[in-house]
């Protein structure tokens, strides 16, 4: 398949009229290769940690054997470039597209422009009539990716169908805030501020490139998906996950494209990615991973195959009880295994100062590449991801800020903690350690543990302001 050429020139941007309003972003300077030492900071994992049925993750049949998969998988993963996915992050974050409100001229031509490039990229549109699935506050952009295996398998509602017609949906929102000036608007820029256009880089534009490039790669490998991926560009997030509760709600009543609810496996969000909470910290989330076994296992396989460490975190990791902040949660709440993958919310969270800049570009490009092979890990395994109505805790929420706390405590001191801050966060991280080398054995040592994971995390954020630490 063939691509348009979105071709970079260092240090300048050029614009050119048209429906779809196209801009040529600035080239960075990027290594094109992740090795897992530099992309793994404090990964701490080895291969005998991986949580019961990880290697169960890849397992495939049907043309290719579970390890022909995984090299599959691994080689369109390296087929995607920094340059790919900086061009289409400058584009949307650009100031041309006003910040992307959604219902706004700047989100009609962010929808426009990814339409475009969608079918650019060669992606087929999920419905008949194009991808745009409209609802009442704005237009979703659906594409499928078909799967290959036509094995008849009975699905959750207990119809039996290939294989090929169960799918996993990846999807990122392409809107932002507008700017500060517009009533209502959650930008938050300062009075006297220049900038007030809140362009959303990070948020959500970089998600969007992920999962294009992401996309673009498993299409680029015909036969590889045993299960179709859908992909979804969601609008109006911002305003409530209206867009992704618009399509659960269409999958749970009349069907979208001849998909409905039970054939939709596990659904993943693409959303706040490439920022760093932690200064020179390259590791990222994948939150909601207690609902799921088979989603936590799969995590960790693809972080042991690829070398980059993504944690399978709960969902109160995003600072409140119950998770949320994406697209994800009306699929879990609608019975869907779900992970949600962010790097965290930084200083320039919902401000103007969320540009291409402030992206962590290395970062950005091992998350893309990671996803490739959890996607089609989930896409090739035998069995549908368990959904765990009643999640029980795990110890991969204390591994995960015991390794953020050994970051912070680093000699070079990278949030600049002073002394009482830093013995507070040594405190923490004896405490979570202890549970990690005696592991809760009743269920009053599972609730004083997460229980004290919780209390952990209201004091990050305490620290923060709110906007710091996991998405």
């Amino acid at each position: 398949m063939t691509s348009r050429s979105l071709l970079p020139r260092q240090g300048s941007q050029q614009r050119t009229a048209g429906a779809a309003l196209r801009i040529v972003g600035a080239s960075l300077a990027l290594t094109l290769s992740c090795t897992p030492d530099d992309a793994a900071a404090g990964a701490g994992l080895r291969g005998d940690d991986l949580v019961p049925g990880a290697a169960d993750a890849l397992a495939g049949a049907a043309g290719l054997d579970a390890a022909l998969r995984q090299e599959a998988a691994l080689q369109a993963a390296a087929t995607i470039e920094a340059a790919f996915l900086l061009d289409r992050v400058g584009v949307l974050a650009h100031d041309d597209f006003l910040g992307r409100d959604n219902g706004t001229p700047g989100g009609l031509a962010a929808q426009a422009w990814l339409a475009t490039d969608l079918a650019n990229q060669g992606l087929p549109p999920l419905a008949a009539a194009g991808y745009a699935l409209p609802f009442a506050a704005g237009v979703n952009l659906c594409a499928r990716i078909a799967g290959s295996d036509a094995t008849p398998t009975v699905g959750a509602d207990g119809i039996t169908r290939p294989l090929r017609d169960e799918l996993v949906l990846l999807g990122a929102h392409y809107d932002h805030l507008g700017d500060a000036d517009t009533p209502g608007s959650a930008c938050k820029a300062a009075k006297d501020a220049a900038d007030r256009i809140c362009n959303g880089a990070i948020d959500n534009a970089a998600g969007v490139a992920v999962t294009i490039a992401v996309a673009r790669a498993l299409a680029n490998s015909p036969g590889l998906l045993r299960r179709t991926l859908v992909v979804c560009l969601f609008d109006a997030e911002e305003d409530g996950l209206l867009g992704s509760k618009a399509l659960v709600q269409a999958l749970q009543q009349e069907g979208v494209a001849g998909v409905h609810r039970p054939q939709v496996v596990a659904m993943l969000s693409v959303d706040n990615v490439g920022s760093q909470i932690i200064p020179g910290e390259l590791s990222s989330f994948a939150t909601d991973a207690e609902f799921s076994d088979a989603l936590r296992a799969a995590v960790h396989a693809a972080n042991a195959i690829t070398g980059y460490q993504t944690w399978p975190v709960s969902s109160f990791f995003v600072g409140q009880e119950g998770g949320g902040r994406s697209d994800h949660l009306p699929f879990r709440e609608a019975g869907v295994p779900v992970l949600f993958l962010g790097s965290g919310s930084g200083a320039e969270y919902h401000t103007p100062h969320d540009e291409l800049d402030a992206l962590d570009q290395s970062k950005l490009l091992a998350i893309a590449r990671h996803a490739v092979v959890l996607v089609s890990s989930i896409a090739n395994a035998d069995a549908r991801p368990d959904f765990q109505a009643k999640p029980s805790p795990h110890l991969d929420d204390g591994r995960a800020l015991v390794s953020l706390a050994d970051r912070a405590l680093a000699a070079s001191n990278p949030l600049k903690l002073n002394d009482t801050q830093r013995e507070v966060v040594a405190t923490f991280r004896s405490q979570l350690q202890g549970w990690l080398d005696h592991p809760p054995a009743t269920a009053a040592d599972w609730k004083a543990y997460q229980t004290q994971v919780k209390a952990i995390l209201a004091a990050v954020f305490s620290f923060v302001g709110g906007h710091g630490g996991p998405p």
